[in-house]
Parts: C-alpha cells; sequence; structure tokens
C-alpha cells in the first residue's frame, strides 16, 4: 500500500508543539475507551493516547478494565504479580499492584472475574472506592480500556467516567455493534457527548466518510452527539510494534499511525469533554459511592418481582418455544436464540425504558444474556 501523508485528526486545529503546561483539576479527567466489538484496536490505542499523554507532561494510569483479555499487559509485555483481585480480597493496597509502564505510565491489571463493578459486595466496594479515591489524588488522567460489547461491567464504566470514547473501523460489524452498545447505553440515560476515534483507514477521506455515516446514525436516532472526533491511518508497523510488546508511538515515533495519535492526544490534553449533567470537576470515585448508595435504598423485594413476573410469561406458547429451543440442531437453535436477541434490541430502539425498571435484576440479565451472545460470534 502506498504511504499516506497523516494530516492533523479531523477538524482539529493545528497544536504548537512548545512546551504544555499541565491543568490540575480537583479530580483527574477518567476516560473510558470501549467499541462496540473487540479486534478493532481499542486497547492499543488505550496505551499509546497514554503514552502521548504522560510525553505532554501529564501524569497518567491506565486502568485495565478488560478481565477477558488483559491486552494492556501483553502490549507492554508487563506480568503482573497482584491484580485488582488481589486488592478486593483485601491482600494487597491499590498502591502495591500498580505497574510501571513505557513512559511513565502507570497501569492497574486487569482482575479476573470481576464481572460488574456494582455487583461487589459491601467490604468489596469500601475497598474499591477507597483504592479509586487513592488513584485520583495521584494522576491527571485515568484512561480506563474496557472490555469490547455491552456487558454489565463495560455499562457501568462508560456510564461512571467523566468522558467516553468509542474506537471504530470501517467495517461494517463494527459500526453496527458501536450503535447498539450506544442504543443500550442511552436506555440507561446515557446522555453525554462523546468522542469517536476511527483506527485502520487508508486515508483522511475514508476517516471522514465513515464519520460521518456513524454520526449521522447516531445523531438520527440516538440523539447522541460526537465531539471531537479523530482517526488513525492503516501502518504496518502498528503490527510490526505489537510484536515486539512495544508501543508504536515509541518503536515508530515518525510512523503515520504515531503522528495521528500524538494529535489526537494533544487535542484530548487542550479540551476536556463534559457531560450535560455534570460539572468540570468528576470524581469516578465519588460517582460509583452515588450508584451504590442507590441501589442498596431500592426495596429487597425488587428480585422477588422480577421471579414473579418471569414465573406469569410461562404460557404455553412460552414452553413450546423452549422445547423446540431444546430439540433443535444446535446451528437452529443458535439462531433462533440469536433472532430472540435481535427483537429485543429492536424493542429497545422502540421504546424508552423507566429507570426504574432499567435498575431491576431482569434487566440487568438481559443485559448479560446478549453480551455473552455478542462475544459467541465467530469473527469474520
Amino acid at each position: 500500500m502506498s504511504r499516506i501523508a497523516a494530516r492533523p485528526v479531523i477538524k482539529l486545529r493545528t497544536v504548537n508543539s512548545g512546551e504544555h503546561e499541565p491543568a490540575s483539576p480537583k479530580s483527574p479527567r477518567t476516560i473510558a475507551i470501549s467499541s462496540g466489538k473487540g479486534g478493532v484496536g481499542k486497547s492499543t490505542v488505550t496505551l499509546n493516547l497514554a503514552i502521548q499523554l504522560s510525553r505532554l507532561g501529564h501524569r497518567v494510569c491506565i486502568f485495565d478494565a478488560d478481565t477477558n483479555l488483559a491486552n494492556i499487559n501483553i502490549l507492554t509485555g508487563l506480568s503482573p504479580r497482584y491484580t485488582l483481585s488481589d486488592v478486593l480480597a483485601g491482600r494487597q493496597t491499590m498502591a502495591d499492584i500498580l505497574l510501571d509502564g513505557p513512559q511513565d505510565v502507570r497501569i492497574v491489571p486487569a482482575a479476573s472475574g470481576m464481572l460488574n463493578m456494582l455487583d461487589l459486595d459491601a467490604t468489596q466496594c469500601r475497598i474499591f472506592l477507597q483504592g479509586l479515591s487513592q488513584l485520583e489524588q495521584q494522576f491527571d488522567f485515568i484512561l480506563i480500556d474496557t472490555a469490547a460489547g455491552i456487558s454489565e461491567s463495560v455499562l457501568s464504566f462508560l456510564q461512571a467516567a467523566g468522558e467516553v470514547m468509542l474506537v471504530i473501523t470501517a467495517e461494517p460489524t463494527s459500526l453496527t455493534d458501536a450503535f447498539s452498545l450506544l442504543k443500550v447505553l442511552q436506555q440507561q440515560g446515557f446522555n453525554k457527548p462523546f468522542q469517536v476515534l476511527v483506527n485502520r483507514v487508508s486515508s483522511y477521506d475514508q476517516a471522514k466518510q465513515v464519520l460521518g455515516r456513524f454520526s449521522s446514525a447516531v445523531r438520527k436516532y440516538l440523539k447522541l452527539k460526537i465531539v471531537q472526533p479523530g482517526y488513525v491511518l492503516d501502518d504496518e508497523r502498528i503490527s510490526r510494534a505489537a510484536m515486539a510488546q512495544q508501543a508504536v508511538t515509541l518503536a515508530y515515533p515518525q510512523a503515520q499511525a504515531s503522528r495521528c495519535l500524538e494529535h489526537f492526544a494533544r487535542r484530548i490534553g487542550e479540551h476536556e469533554i463534559n457531560g450535560t449533567e455534570q460539572g468540570g470537576d468528576h470524581s469516578l470515585a465519588a460517582y460509583l459511592e452515588q450508584q451504590y448508595r442507590r441501589m442498596q435504598s431500592q426495596p429487597v423485594f425488587a428480585d422477588a418481582k422480577s421471579n414473579e413476573s418471569v414465573s406469569a410469561m410461562k404460557t404455553d406458547e412460552l414452553e413450546s418455544f423452549l422445547h423446540q429451543l431444546h430439540s433443535a440442531p444446535f446451528e437452529k437453535a443458535e439462531q433462533m436464540v440469536a433472532r430472540v436477541n435481535q427483537a429485543w434490541l429492536a424493542r429497545l430502539d422502540q421504546q424508552a425504558l423507566p429507570q426504574s425498571w432499567v435498575d431491576t435484576a431482569q434487566y440487568r440479565s438481559a443485559i448479560r444474556f446478549a453480551s455473552k451472545l455478542n462475544q459467541s460470534r465467530k469473527p469474520e
């Protein structure tokens, strides 16, 4: 492929390369970086943005929230002795598990099995919130590398973070899955402006075309706003650096992808994205503590009501469907389940759910089901 010169990030003005003086907010800027599907380069983007922000003089921490893959460890060649699981168990403190990453970036390694922050018990909640408060006192930026998809953990981090960034590619599956993620988020009351980074594009024009198509759909059907978009040109040196367990911005600082990431990081460093429901100061720990308290104040019989509703649904039609599901060949059964999931997501499109129902165990169980189904799909 012919080399294409890296142009400035979409709609970005030229940034002076002079000395940068980082801001000192009361709370760090927390940016949750996510994607609708795996394999779009989300963790690579997270790592390299963290490095570029650190180069600008910011104190940066990556919170690896992908409990399935822990790609940040792989990309940096780090083998953590302890993870967040040890902190939640009371065996280590947050300071004990922090890893020294490249370019003075610190890393909180992923905790295997931590499915949902809001499902932690009272002791784990206290420990987790104390650990987050400690992090917020030490850093200017906390980049949360979430898992891909619509699991409860991903949704919790996206709601809790002060800023949200989605990584997409030109692939149709990437765009549709990212749209589905936003759709489920919106049903939970998400209405913040967010950033989008179009990864692995061949040119500025392709990035602009992909972003325009995605932005139009999001604005028309979800009434959400994309701000400060960016793009990264496709570059074989990204894969070459990953094979050597290095960040491309360090291994090949003059590569076209590195230059795109540098421009985007400068834009992030200069302009904070604030949601419509929050001010300029946002604490991840404070938000989560508020959510914990709200959930604890819910009636203890909420789950019982959900069970009664499920029992009432057990009609002859439902039993017949379950019998077909059990007896059908595996591929046909998989298609049946996929159709149920599609019908449920379509229902979310057509009906605004009250917050009282969104907070129920029944709704969260449906989200978990949809997430597992999406994760089980074979990559194309």
